[in-house]
């Protein structure tokens, strides 16, 4: 009898687990951005304290990045970054980095960061709200936006096949 409760027990607890990990593969009500859809706008503090929003770049190729200090597959994007920044940013392209980092310090420690590594580009701060509209549910993931606005392509995660797959898309829409 004892050896059939604790198979039960665990059988139970097993199915209450799988029942609150599960995810629904739908996003947000609030989330509206998919391919060939408006991006949606936000703003945003950058690591001066200044107001930046996404419609500041309008008119302009913009690759929008959540990422964090902590995540491997984040720091190893970053030179990546760098270089499509550096190539594009005279022929109208922008990388806007959005730091996920939530820790009380993580304005600090998102500086330090981005000081350590030259980045080039804009850094923001993000909140809660933010990957909410994109519906970000793992980083690095990675918007590829048009001069329109819109939404070109999705990117999750980060790999070597990103920096040339991205490169191509960025010298169509310039």
């Amino acid at each position: 009898m004892g050896k059939s409760y604790l198979l039960l027990l665990f059988f139970a607890l097993g199915l209450i687990v799988v029942g609150c990990s599960k995810t629904d593969s739908k996003p947000p009500a609030e989330s509206s951005a998919e391919i060939n859809a408006a991006a949606p706008d936000f703003t945003l503090r950058d690591l001066s304290g200044r107001y930046i929003s996404l419609s500041d770049y309008k008119g302009r190729v913009v690759l929008l990045e959540f990422w964090a200090t902590w995540c491997p597959p984040c720091k190893a994007s970053v030179p990546a970054l760098i270089e499509l920044h550096k190539k594009y940013e005279q022929q109208g392209f922008i990388v806007v980095g959005v730091s996920m980092d939530t820790d009380s310090d993580s304005p600090e420690k998102v500086r330090q960061f981005s000081a350590s590594n030259n980045i080039n580009y804009p850094v923001l701060v993000g909140n809660e709200r933010t990957p909410k509209l994109y519906n970000v549910i793992s980083i690095p993931t990675s918007f590829l936006i048009g001069k329109d606005g819109n939404i070109v392509d999705i990117y999750k995660g980060y790999s070597k096949a990103f920096d040339n797959n991205v490169s191509a898309q960025i010298e169509k829409l310039l």
